[in-house]
């Protein structure tokens, strides 16, 4: 049963025989794009590697002063609340948020 969407069936050619050269240069090509891609792929994850060690050891710095950040700002809310509520400041406040 035909629709009007069936096609008729086209005749093809036979395929045509490629030259060795052409070939021998496609394959070349594909090999040495390989290659050039493991070569590149290598550098790239060195230098990844490399910058993955730096900020590991940047972060341990920037941790430190966030830490040391906090505390500060801890310590002056501390103040800033104990002025507000006329609260008064305890003995022991210098070792219990340190400047």
């Amino acid at each position: 049963m035909a629709t009007k969407w069936d096609l008729p069936a086209v005749e093809l050619k036979p395929p045509l025989r490629v030259s060795p050269f052409i070939r021998f240069c496609r394959w070349s090509l594909l090999l040495t794009g390989v290659a050039y891609g493991l070569r590149r792929h290598h550098t790239l994850q060195q230098k990844e590697t490399e910058h993955r060690i730096q900020l590991r050891q940047k972060k341990i710095i920037w941790d430190e002063e966030q830490r040391v950040a906090k505390l500060k700002s801890n310590r002056e809310e501390m103040l800033y609340l104990a002025k507000e509520t006329n609260s008064k400041i305890p003995d022991n406040f210098d070792q219990i948020y340190p400047k």
